[in-house]
């Protein structure tokens, strides 16, 4: 049930903010205004930063390599949602567990990937203040993932900052929330950039 909350509060959140559309390149990060065309360069304080996008992390390789050769594309379209500070992009995967089963949520899998990307040097604290001064109470703290990371049993993510970028990553199965295991695996097969 958590799963379809999140999964739906987070589709809100993506579609309805949908703006504009980010190209990035090597050198930084071009956002492009969908109604006007207009692109122009992110920088800020001489750092450049670029927004990732979460199925370019998540690629249909790695959702077989977890989930199994029936990995496909969720419905959950991949999708990027810009503000001045952050681009949010989702990308997920799911498979029945029972080939012959009936199409619901607990005979689904599923790997996740959510993508705060920091396009601006207040995006890139907001980002960093969830490893910080903001971390939620009841998390658990993981070694060997980007620069910090932590796990929310709660939701059952793996929160990871790699960067200016915060990760959210979820490899789950029917209506049970991503365990650390579950989550760390799809993790160690992500190159966070």
């Amino acid at each position: 049930m958590k799963n379809i909350a999140l999964w739906l509060v987070g589709g809100i959140i993506v579609i309805g903010s949908i703006a504009t559309i980010i190209i990035f390149t090597n050198k930084g990060a071009n956002v492009t205004n969908v109604e006007t065309g207009k692109t122009v360069k992110v920088k800020t304080d001489g750092n450049e930063l670029a927004s990732v996008n979460a199925c370019d992390i998540l690629t249909p390789d790695i959702a077989k390599s977890i989930l199994g050769d029936t990995a496909e594309r969720g419905n959950i379209q991949t999708t990027q949602a810009t503000t001045k500070e952050v681009t949010v992009s989702d990308c997920v995967y799911t498979t029945k567990i029972d080939p012959g089963g009936k199409v619901s949520i607990s005979n689904k899998k599923g790997a996740n990937v959510l993508v705060r990307s920091a396009i601006s040097s207040a995006g890139a604290k907001t980002n960093k203040d969830q490893f910080g001064s903001l971390k939620p109470t009841g998390v658990q703290e993981v070694s060997g993932f980007g620069d910090s990371a932590y796990y929310s049993p709660e939701f059952g993510q793996l929160n990871i900052l790699k960067g200016n970028n915060w990760y959210i990553i979820t490899n789950y199965s029917g209506t049970i929330n991503g365990t650390l295991e579950a989550d760390k695996q799809l993790a160690s097969k992500l190159v966070l950039k």
